[in-house]
């Protein structure tokens, strides 16, 4: 299926071929050769053109006696592509049958259907803007996200690497400590210590244990 503007430029056409058509002296077959290249949804819009305001369900009466050649299934799908394209205009005629609403059809001026159908472009176009901007803000939160977990798992990583080179240390660290400790002897020798004091500090252990002992 082509654009918008491709098909309304190709109905335009054939209607152009239409009315350039040359005139012949057999008014009853020219208008004979125009029906044969009258196409469905022409042939509808012919219709309601000549009707404005009919209803779904009168159009469906007019085409089983004039264009017997239209398939019924086809005519609500024509209806809703040209409503889509700003070719019809609808409203609820106010009458429901089988729970359904049953609309009203009017063809729309075709400088109104072009300013109604450049401004759907133009919301079609800011909206596909908008998904693209959101898609991108979306990327970038992703990747976002994801260098955020990398430098997480990075800094866990150098912690553990940490955490394993501490505890390996503390063992040689409490080996020295243990050998750093001075060692006590057990027994004491007074000709020792005498020895290991020069002659003012004996004198001073004299008179220090004179004071206890007394003599």
């Amino acid at each position: 299926m082509g654009t918008l503007r491709d098909e309304m430029s190709r109905v335009l056409n054939e209607w152009d071929k239409q009315d350039q058509q040359p005139e012949t002296t057999s008014q009853p077959s020219q208008e004979k050769t125009m029906e044969k290249r009258v196409t469905t949804t022409q042939k509808l819009i012919n219709l309601i053109a000549a009707n404005p305001g009919i209803t779904s369900k009168a159009l469906y009466k007019l085409v089983e006696e004039k264009h017997q050649d239209i398939p019924l299934g086809n005519v609500s799908s024509t209806l809703t592509q040209l409503t889509g394209r700003y070719v019809l205009a609808r409203e609820a005629s106010g009458e429901i049958v089988h729970g359904k609403t049953i609309y009203a059809y009017t063809v729309i001026p075709e400088e109104q259907g072009k300013a109604k159908r450049e401004e759907a472009d133009r919301k079609l176009k800011a909206a596909q803007a908008r998904m693209e901007k959101a898609r991108q803000i979306k990327a970038a939160k992703q990747a976002a996200r994801e260098q955020l977990d990398k430098m997480l798992a990075e800094r866990e990583q150098e912690q553990a690497e940490e955490r394993t080179g501490l505890s390996d240390l503390l063992p040689q660290a409490t080996t020295a400590i243990h050998n750093t400790t001075p060692t006590i002897k057990s027994t004491w020798s007074a000709k020792e210590t005498l020895d290991g004091l020069s002659v003012l500090q004996a004198r001073e252990l004299y008179d220090e244990l004179k004071k206890i002992f007394g003599g």
